[in-house]
């Protein structure tokens, strides 16, 4: 198949992670504090995770960067519009972008309301890119339970703005139980669940994301491959995986490319798809990730498909809204 030309479904990608390099050195050009790179290939090196890193936690350090972008809501609306013009340039047209209010608004004292006004804005001036997207709201586990609790508030006060909602960042330092109680609201209001769980730590934390949390879908769940109880649980369950190929070699969730999981998990019934993460901090696109199922994993035409299909199906976007786009869009996941 012609990958570039497809049209595409992205469930997993932080705006966060989804800067241009160029757009970062504008930003701190216009706010009177140039970096010393000149050129986005001067700065990669200093903003992008290019190779497998010996963690998560390290990997995450890369981010400094682009996060002191979000400097004043002009630079958040120009960044949510460029994050859905490059998923409409790789022919994506079905896309969720997830951010949290507090590590996109910290470290510029930015207020949380005001910046979501701003994504809705850059992506409104979107609009004419043909990408149906919905908005993600994350907990940043590690900034503790009272910005969890404020996140929550958030992202209730904004309900008709935002389709799920998710935990993120530090996995093995907060397993799922630390937040049944402080997500209640979210699941009582009927927001969609998913969870950063199985990218860092081993298989209790996907199985108890599944049981005590709830949630419909698991961000990575690379670990849940690690113990057939689990595999079986999230089958069972219909918890579709948000898997990221090359984040996880990067992140060093799987020791190498060629033994990432998503295509056995795919094999035992779970709803793999495929995604990016950080397309932005990994120099990537959804067009890369689908070549490595294709080309690394060993994912033929027909599963190809069936990832998509099973994006499309797993999308926390309204129904009618994915009706329509994979009428126009989707005929292609039908083909024998």
């Amino acid at each position: 198949m012609d990958l570039p030309a497809l049209p595409k479904v992205e469930l997993h990608r932080h705006l966060e992670g989804a800067v241009r390099l160029q757009t970062i050195i504008d930003l701190y050009r216009e706010a009177g504090q140039p970096l010393a790179a000149r050129t986005p290939e001067e700065l990669a090196p200093e903003a992008q995770v290019l190779r497998p890193m010996s963690s998560l936690a390290e990997v995450l350090t890369y981010f400094r960067v682009a996060q002191e972008a979000f400097r004043d809501y002009a630079a958040v609306e120009r960044i949510a519009f460029e994050a859905v013009e490059d998923l409409a340039n790789d022919n994506v047209r079905l896309a969720e972008l997830r951010f949290s209010p507090d590590f996109l608004c910290r470290p510029h004292g930015l207020d949380w309301d005001r910046a979501m006004e701003a994504i809705l804005g850059g992506v409104q001036r979107a609009r004419d890119l043909d990408v149906a997207v919905g908005l993600i709201a994350i907990v940043s586990r590690s900034y503790g339970i009272e910005s969890a609790e404020r996140t929550v508030d958030f992202a209730l006060r904004h309900r008709e703005h935002l389709v799920g909602f998710d935990l993120a960042d530090d996995e093995i330092n907060h397993p799922p139980a630390m937040f049944a109680r402080v997500l209640e609201p979210v699941r009582d209001a009927g927001i969609p669940l998913t969870a950063h769980y199985g990218e860092a730590a081993g298989p209790e934390y996907p199985r108890d994301a599944v049981q005590a949390l709830g949630v419909r879908r698991l961000g990575h769940g690379v670990s849940v491959a690690w113990d057939p109880a689990v595999t079986a649980l999230v089958v069972e369950h219909g918890v579709a995986l948000e898997m990221c190929p090359t984040s996880n070699e990067r992140t060093n969730a799987v020791p190498s490319l060629d033994r990432h999981p998503a295509r056995q998990l795919l094999e035992e019934g779970a709803p793999v798809t495929i995604n990016t993460d950080d397309p932005g901090l990994f120099g990537i696109d959804l067009t890369h990730e689908l070549s490595v199922a294709a080309d690394v994993l060993g994912f033929d035409d027909g599963e190809l498909r069936r990832v998509t299909a099973n994006a499309l199906e797993a999308s926390f976007l309204p129904e009618a809204v994915k009706a329509d786009v994979r009428e126009r869009h989707f005929g292609w996941v039908d083909e024998a």
